[in-house]
């Protein structure tokens, strides 16, 4: 009877043991190819934007706009600077590689605020409304919060054709808009939809 419960606790360890590490290994794993795909995303640069009247979502411009609002630049990485809807704006960059970055952005008010960040920093969102929309550079390196009062909202991630991320809580369903995700139905063709893999 012992050498049965024996081999019996021994065999469970192992299972328990063997298990764990095999699961230990696989998240690292998983981590390594986040690491990795870190520098995977290409970023183009932005030299204009336009905001849309409606707030849906910033139009990325990869050359200077004719007659813009504003003039925006940035000379350094982390300080917000905020363009009103219906506005567009041209940048400059002072003494900053743009191929180095990317610029987030915030839906706040009636408007949106634009940060320049490094396209391989960790960045921290938190929705604090239904429909807000953030503008991020790489989805692996973006920590995101949510309050109580909106835990029920899908988060939705939708690819840009400047090769960021629209992070929005809240969907087309409950009234909000994305201009990311008119331009993503535009880009996906009967080659495209072939392709998937199923």
């Amino acid at each position: 009877m012992k050498n049965k419960l024996f081999i019996i606790s021994s065999l469970l360890i192992v299972t328990l043991f063997g298990c764990q590490n095999y699961r230990t290994q696989r998240d690292k794993d998983v981590v390594a190819e986040i690491e990795q795909s870190k520098n995977d995303y290409e970023i183009r640069t932005s030299k204009s934007v336009y905001i849309p009247k409606d707030g849906s979502g910033p139009v990325a411009g990869f050359s200077d706009a004719n007659n813009s609002d504003v003039i925006i630049t940035f000379s350094e990485l982390g300080v917000a600077q905020f363009i009103e809807n219906g506005k567009t704006a041209n940048f400059i960059y002072e003494g900053i590689d743009p191929d180095d970055t990317y610029i987030m952005y915030e839906s706040y008010g009636n408007g949106y605020n634009l940060t320049l960040r490094k396209k391989d920093d960790r960045v921290g969102v938190k929705f604090e409304k239904l429909c807000q929309l953030f503008i991020v550079g790489n989805p692996s390196l973006t920590n995101v919060r949510i309050p109580d009062e909106l835990k029920y909202e899908q988060i939705i991630w939708t690819p840009r054709t400047d090769g960021t991320w629209e992070l929005r809580i809240g969907t087309t369903e409950r009234g909000c808009k994305s201009k990311s995700l008119d331009e993503l139905q535009k880009m996906r063709n009967k080659h495209y939809e072939n392709s998937l893999p199923k």
